[in-house]
């Protein structure tokens, strides 16, 4: 086995290096048993053997990852369920061992990684404060000082004499990060079980986290709750499958992040669609105009499927008419995520704008341009409607799944409608 190299010597203000991790695991429990079995033995016996190459049915976890942390610095992490947050927070308190790479931290770590990580099930709740507090590196007279603090803030009443087997996950996190907080970290590691808590304990904590970093302690936050990243951390790691995309400041990596996340959902809508799902629902009349295609260009004339909150959009719509139509004009609705708003709804021949008649046999693009369109940032899908303008007729009408994303701008936005405001605060005397 090749030993892990020695954790690199720390400046003053860094209390966390963490250089070139690597952490793989097993798909199968099989390989895995059998792994595990083969590496003990070689290890009994000396044998060498090697932890930084993929072995049949293994994965990288976590791949290449490093950055370092400062003292009063609160980082968040952030990405995908599987991106691997969780795996990095029990590397640094040593719940796993790296297959490659140093860690090396300065003081005491405070880690909330699990609900009811650290207790005992059938110890009651005070018992467990110490036997947490004794794990998280506070000595007996420390978790007697702290005790009353600590029952306080975790505020389960009555419940602090009964076992922890119980509680809610509710009330195990609770208890958890009232001693995580107590013991005085140096560096405060939290993962996403703060969303089990209630409102009134979510908020209790996030106080507690704004008081523990103006102390110049370091904070470590991991929540799929964007605005709370957005509130408490000035700096942001984006991770996707083991690697680390992004890694500076937060305002940056949050529109970074809620770009990407549009990306990915767009991309697995698209597969569908490439599949042959495209259609949500379609009624046709026959063949005399058919439906080809329907999407979105940029100016260059050139197929895409993202657009920028103030930019243009241009959407075309394919088609073929088998015989020749005296007058045709279409309808094309922009639907939110939900696919239950109608975020846009346009009809070629309003007002007599565009009338498009006499239309010979052939292949033909329709494309409809937008000059501000207004959307918010998200997802949005793409239904049209092709009629005959001097009958009335249907020719073709589809609920599609052609899917396109508006990217963020340089701010946060929210909701489906872009707007220009400003706020007065105004007070009222009785």
């Amino acid at each position: 086995m090749k030993p892990i190299q020695p954790a690199p010597r720390l400046e003053n203000d860094i209390v966390l290096r963490v250089e070139n991790l690597y952490k793989k695991f097993c798909c199968t429990l099989r390989h895995s048993m059998y792994y595990g079995m083969a590496d003990s033995v070689r290890s009994v016996l000396g044998v060498p053997y090697g932890t930084d190459r993929l072995r049949k049915n293994e994965f990288w976890a976590l791949e290449d990852i490093g950055f370092e942390l400062r003292r009063g610095e609160a980082l968040g992490i952030i990405g995908a369920n599987g991106s691997g947050k969780s795996t990095l927070l029990r590397l640094i308190t040593g719940i796993f061992p790296p297959d490659k790479g140093r860690i090396a931290f300065a003081g005491r770590i405070g880690a909330l990684i699990a609900v009811g990580a650290g207790f005992h099930p059938h110890m009651t709740g005070r018992e467990n404060i110490y036997l947490n507090g004794t794990i998280l590196g506070m000595h007996r007279r420390e978790i007697d000082e702290k005790l009353e603090e600590i029952i306080a803030f975790a505020d389960i009443g009555n419940f602090l004499e009964a076992p922890i087997s119980t509680y809610s996950s509710g009330m195990r996190v609770r208890l958890g990060f009232a001693i995580a907080v107590h013991c005085e970290p140096d560096i405060l590691l939290v993962d996403e079980v703060l969303s089990v808590g209630d409102l009134a304990f979510r908020n209790k904590s996030m106080r507690k986290m704004r008081d523990f970093r103006a102390k110049a302690n370091a904070l470590i936050f991991i929540s799929h709750n964007l605005d709370q990243i957005r509130v408490l951390c000035d700096r942001v790691i984006i991770m996707d499958h083991g690697r680390t995309l992004f890694d500076g400041d937060s305002s940056e990596g949050l529109i970074r992040y809620e770009n990407l996340c549009k990306d990915m959902r767009v991309a697995a809508v698209n597969r569908d669609v490439e599949s042959g799902e495209l259609f949500r629902q379609r009624h046709a009349d026959g063949d005399r105009v058919m439906f080809v295609d329907l999407g979105l260009l940029n100016r260059q004339g050139e197929r895409v499927y993202t657009v920028g909150a103030f930019e243009e959009l241009r959407i075309f719509i394919d088609f073929i008419i088998n015989e020749e139509s005296e007058e045709i004009f279409f309808t094309l609705a922009v639907l939110n995520e939900a696919k239950n708003i109608d975020c846009i709804w346009s009809k070629s021949n309003d007002r007599n704008r565009h009338s498009f008649r006499n239309i010979r046999p052939g292949r033909y693009r329709a494309v409809v341009t937008y000059k501000e369109h207004h959307l918010g940032p998200g997802v949005y899908f793409i239904n049209y409607h092709i009629m005959n303008g001097a009958t009335g007729e249907s020719y073709d009408h589809g609920f599609t799944n052609v899917s396109f994303s508006v990217k963020s701008p340089a701010h946060f936005e929210r909701g489906i409608v872009l707007s220009q405001d400003s706020w007065d605060l105004e007070r009222l005397v009785p």
